[in-house]
This record gives structure tokens, sequence and C-alpha cells, in this order.
């Protein structure tokens, strides 16, 4: 099974003072043909299979997610108000590392509940009128590993109905991506 960047919704890059970050929705989840090309338009895949081992321009497809994984996104606007937009437990499938110009991608799948929980997450913070005012902080094990400014695009595809819950994590350093794949994958 393959995460599809196909059918994409929306996605922006903000950047921050260690670089360029993006965050983006796409619509849904294929079987087969989706990376059949190495990692998709412009991608190869650098990855890394369940068992941690790949080839560069191989083909990496999609694995379960452990759901103990020590990963969770966080809601936070203006700094002050904090709350928990998605955990491991809420995902479903990881697929990764791809190499696409110069960054390095992990897509992740998120379930129904998952879905549920993000789009609420952000009606009920207020992200869904007033985006600008906040960020999605990923952590690692404690560690933050990735900071998204929202926007309205962003906002809009991750709460439109058809939305499938697949999200594109795009990172500077194919090392964060490789820690994040590797902690997210099922072995």
């Amino acid at each position: 099974m393959e995460l599809s960047r196909r059918g994409m919704l929306g996605g922006v890059g903000a950047a921050l003072a260690v670089g360029a970050v993006g965050f983006a929705g796409a619509a849904s989840v294929t079987d087969g043909d989706a990376v059949g090309d190495g990692g998709g338009p412009g991608g190869d895949a650098v990855g890394t299979g369940a068992d941690g081992a790949g080839d560069e321009g191989g083909e990496s497809g999609s694995v379960p997610v452990d759901p103990e994984a020590p990963f969770e996104a966080r809601l936070l606007r203006d700094g002050d108000d904090d709350r928990s937009l998605f955990g491991a437990s809420d995902l479903d499938r990881v697929q990764g590392v791809i190499a696409e110009n110069d960054e390095h991608l992990v897509y992740v799948s998120l379930g129904e509940a998952g879905i549920d929980a993000l789009q609420s997450g952000l009606a009920d913070a207020g992200a869904t009128d007033d985006p600008e005012g906040f960020v999605v902080s990923m952590a690692l094990d404690g560690t933050e590993v990735r900071r998204v400014e929202l926007d309205e695009a962003t906002v809009s595809a991750l709460t439109d109905e058809e939305w499938g819950g697949v999200l594109t994590l795009p990172f500077g350093q194919a090392s964060v991506a490789e820690s994040v794949y590797d902690s997210l994958a099922d072995a």
C-alpha cells in the first residue's frame, strides 16, 4: 500500500529560523502505483523499509505505525494554549524517507479517529477561524522535530470532508526524517 501525493489538497512552507518547513494534506491512499517511480514527482526513495533497510532510488512502501511510538503533534496558539492534536496511536501507516529536492519526506496516514481528532481539535481551538494564530509542534520522544505555522489554505485542506487523512512531513535533514520514520514504523 502506498500513501499517495495524488489529489494533493494543500500545503505550504513556512520559513522559520532553521529553514523552510511544510505540512501538506493529500486526499487518498492507494495501492501500488503512487510511488512506483521511486518517490513520486521529482522524488527518490532513500529510504527505509520496515526493517530499516533501503536503497537510494528504490521504492519505499508504507508500513503499519507502532501505536506506542513516542510521536505527538500539539496545537499551539501564540505560545500559551497547548493541546494535543494527534499522536502515534491516531496514525495507521507511515511511508518514507523520500528525497525530493532538498527535503526528505515522510508520509503518514491518520485513521478515522485520528482525522476526527485533528479536525475537531482545529475547530475547537478556533484555528478554522484564525489559522495564522496557530502552529503545530511535532515531537519525537519529547524533542520537537517539526514546527509548522498554519495558514488558511492548510487548515481548509485539513478540514475538508474529502481529505483522506494523509499528511506529508518534509524535513531538511535526512537523519531527522529517518528518526521519525524509524520510530513510527512498526517493525
